[in-house]
């Protein structure tokens, strides 16, 4: 090739190149930052009480409230890190923004720090006695000890009676067994839970006492107000509403309630 011709041959090369550089870069600056930046994992944390989430012996995360996360997962095509936390550090988490969502029963401690995405399930609280302790109303519990979760909230029937003798508890095992030990008059928890615990300690039910239900709670998918923003809690209520009119939601609970006391 002929130095001219090379010259002109170099020119061109040089000319289309930084035209080609030009286009690229001013198409990257029209691109929409969030067509860049993928969603960060929603951080999600459970109640580390059986049967909601427990680590099995391989470290394996299960249990109602954890495989329930999984499939609002699925649901909003959105990806969530579960961590599981004892009740008071779960509502600190939420509180403090470090947690997104919680799955809980609604009540004054959660409606300061979340808001509601939608109800998973209705629960029944009940109280559960020591053995040969007749439970026929509320009145039966005043002046005994009774064991509650540890930062939960059964309404103003307990906090604002003091008749009780309330006694903290880390989860429904601990409760139960100070039944058992005479530590405890009777412990409040959800029924799902009360009796999860028995089976799990192989407590048959004739070993304890009478049972009180003593209200009826709504369980909720909550998202923290650290992390409201309208187009998450859509996607999130849209979830919450396709497990609930599939059946999907009352067949997971229903896994968990099979072979428990029905009273």
């Amino acid at each position: 090739m002929k130095t001219a011709q090379r010259r002109r041959w170099l020119g061109c090369m040089l000319r289309w190149s930084s035209t080609a550089a030009a286009c690229v870069a001013t198409a990257a600056a029209s691109w929409p930052v969030r067509a860049l930046a993928r969603p960060r994992p929603l951080r999600a944390v459970a109640l580390a009480i059986p049967p909601f989430a427990v680590l099995d012996a391989s470290g394996r995360k299960s249990g109602l409230f954890v495989e329930a996360l999984e499939l609002i997962a699925r649901e909003s095509q959105r990806q969530v890190e579960i961590t599981l936390a004892p009740y008071a550090r779960a509502i600190a988490m939420l509180r403090s923004g470090e947690a997104d969502l919680m799955i809980a029963t609604s009540n004054s401690a959660i409606a300061e720090a979340a808001e509601p995405m939608g109800m998973l399930w209705t629960t029944e609280v009940i109280a559960i006695g020591r053995a040969g302790l007749k439970l026929d109303g509320l009145q039966d519990l005043r002046g005994r000890t009774v064991g509650m979760l540890r930062g939960s909230d059964y309404g103003a029937a307990f906090l604002d009676d003091r008749e009780y003798r309330k006694h903290e508890i880390t989860d429904q095992l601990q409760g139960i067994r100070m039944l058992q030990e005479g530590r405890l008059d009777a412990s409040v928890g959800t029924r799902l839970a009360v009796f999860h615990a028995m089976r799990l300690l192989g407590v048959s039910r004739a070993r304890l006492g009478g049972v009180l239900a003593v209200q009826s709670r709504e369980i909720h998918l909550h998202l923290s107000r650290h992390h409201a923003d309208e187009d998450l809690a859509t996607e999130l209520r849209r979830a919450v509403h396709a497990l609930r009119s599939s059946g999907k939601a009352d067949g997971l609970l229903a896994k968990y309630l099979a072979g428990l006391p029905p009273a």
